[in-house]
């Protein structure tokens, strides 16, 4: 299925234009993304509205943004190292993953309005 954001909105959010390494790393992201949107709208409106490809694109530039190598990733709230018998852990935050796109409770709110999401209905029987 095509990606609900394009690398041009990506570059509007990140404020600048793509490496050459982003540039090829950005559609496969997009493409992560856009499944994980999918999924949490159920169905997607045609034509994409373009609140979802921000989402699609802020997702995106959460990882491009995330350094590959430190002591802390940037999407851990905490973070802690031993040194015998070698110990490490870490608390992802809430809805981030490690080095996958993810979605924010922000994002989810923004994405609500969209889709095809359960609705509860009431009305009068006899």
């Amino acid at each position: 299925m095509a990606a609900l954001a394009e690398p041009a909105d990506v570059e509007a959010r990140l404020g600048r234009p793509l490496t050459t390494d982003e540039a090829e790393r950005v559609p496969a992201l997009l493409d992560e993304a856009s499944a994980s949107v999918r999924a949490f709208m159920r169905c997607v409106p045609d034509p994409v509205p373009d609140d979802v490809a921000l989402v699609v694109s802020r997702m995106v530039k959460r990882v491009l943004e995330t350094p590959v190598t430190q002591a802390v990733p940037q999407h851990m709230e905490q973070f802690s190292r031993g040194a015998g018998p070698y110990s490490q852990s870490g608390t992802f935050t809430e809805g981030s993953t490690s080095g996958s796109p993810w979605m924010t409770k922000d994002d989810k709110r923004i994405l609500r309005g969209f889709g095809c999401r359960s609705r509860a209905w009431s009305f009068e029987t006899r």
